[in-house]
């Protein structure tokens, strides 16, 4: 039996950073020549963006040990505390804003992809070919993931339902892609804490990706920053009047801030981008970051979105964060962070819950995060990169049908922003 204080040893918070990393190099060095070519090909045109979704993804699954654990052993979705865990609230708070950390680069990432895409192009995007780019991007993984969690919820006893259209609703609202709520599956946890609760943020970039259009708008070169600008000054007095609910306030911070990145990356002198690339320079962004989250800011607050911005600004222009986001096995959390991010929270319930209760923290979280990583590297190599390709091979096609009426006198303007552009 777990005794009630000191669950969490200061070992258990500091050796639970290095589980993501340490796994992933053993899943790199065990894997067959076929999986570990597939992670060897070309990043694209910013292959520091790669590692860092590696890095997000890792965060937000550490974070969430907490939450799990907190949740099988006191009831609570909620951080840990000092009742648990022999550390300080200042300490705590830079733990467990982890996850909120990880949210905000991932949101920052998606800002600044398609701001550099619609600058790039200005404005002029083919939106047929974009969302069926997203569509297989985003679609298959997560359909072979809820399947999964479905199936997990089956084995170790499904939420009972009174009618058999209940059934079926619930399990509909789980194929619609982070669209809509999903309804309870497990009759061992509510709603979608089976996933972590990770969903919210698939829905926000769903709302995202149906505004690109309008959003593609204002980020022509010619009114991109003073677009960004606007809208950055409003959302900021509207924060300021307390009229957004929770952290939406800092969510929408985050994308504009991916969109600044790309108008530097776009519009900045060479000067000015080899100055912010500097290791020293993404240095500064850690240590706003840590010392905010010391005096207990939020970490979707302006003093932690400001640190995070200035770190993320560096890493768009190549910074690699003294060699951080260089490290194979990074690389390779990076390519199977969408499928880790999804499928974390079904590992940590099954080893929280169901295999190895009372065992205490870091035994279920560390074999937790090794099952999520195995079953991701699977998740990518036979689902995620197929969709990719085929989404690819679609748009591909239609591109190829474009480029053949041009003259072929010179090369198309078209193919060249796409070469640049894929995301």
């Amino acid at each position: 039996m777990v005794s009630e204080q000191m669950e969490i040893s200061t070992y258990s918070l500091i050796g639970i950073l290095f589980v993501p990393v340490l796994i992933m190099y053993l899943v790199k060095a065990l894997a067959p020549k076929n999986i570990t070519s597939s992670f060897e090909g070309d990043s694209g045109l910013y292959n520091k963006i790669e590692p860092l979704r590696g890095v997000a993804a890792s965060l937000v699954a550490i974070s969430h040990t907490f939450f799990s654990y907190n949740l099988t052993n006191h009831g609570s979705w909620q951080p840990v505390n000092s009742k648990i865990a022999p550390i300080s609230d200042s300490v705590a708070n830079v733990i467990f804003s982890f996850g909120g950390g990880g949210v905000i680069l991932f949101f920052m990432i998606t800002g600044f992809l398609f701001c550099d895409k619609a600058i790039r192009a200005n404005g002029v995007i083919d939106f047929k070919n974009f969302y069926i780019g997203r569509f297989f991007r985003i679609v298959p993984a997560y359909t072979f993931i809820a399947l999964f969690i479905l199936l997990v919820s089956f084995l170790t006893g499904y939420y009972h339902y009174n009618t058999p259209q209940e059934y079926i609703l619930s399990i509909v609202s789980w194929l619609t892609f982070g669209l809509s709520t999903p309804m309870t599956i497990s009759s061992h946890i509510d709603k979608y804490l089976i996933i972590a609760g990770v969903l919210w943020t698939l829905n926000v970039e769903w709302k995202f990706y149906f505004l690109y259009p309008l959003i593609c708008q204002f980020c022509c070169r010619r009114v991109a920053l003073f677009s960004l600008s606007f809208l950055f000054l409003m959302v900021c007095g509207l924060i300021y009047l307390k009229f957004f609910d929770g952290n939406n306030g800092g969510i929408f911070l985050s994308f504009i801030a991916g969109g600044f990145a790309a108008i530097t990356m776009n519009c900045g002198s060479d000067g000015f981008r080899n100055l912010l690339k500097s290791n020293i320079f993404a240095l500064i962004g850690i240590i706003i970051c840590l010392v905010s989250l010391y005096l207990q800011f939020n970490v979707y607050s302006f003093p932690s979105l400001l640190g995070i911005f200035m770190l993320f600004l560096s890493i768009t222009q190549g910074c690699s964060v003294f060699g951080l986001l260089n490290i194979a096995s990074i690389k390779w959390l990076g390519g199977i962070s969408y499928s880790l991010y999804l499928s974390h929270g079904v590992f940590l319930f099954l080893f929280n819950k169901i295999f190895l209760n009372g065992y205490g923290y870091f035994v279920p979280a560390a074999s937790a995060l090794s099952f999520a990583i195995v079953f991701s590297v699977i998740s990518y190599y036979f689902v995620e990169r197929r969709g990719i390709t085929f989404g690819k091979l679609l748009t591909g096609r239609k591109n190829i049908n474009k480029i053949e009426k041009q003259s072929s006198s010179e090369p198309s303007p078209d193919a060249e922003r796409l070469s640049k552009t894929d995301s």
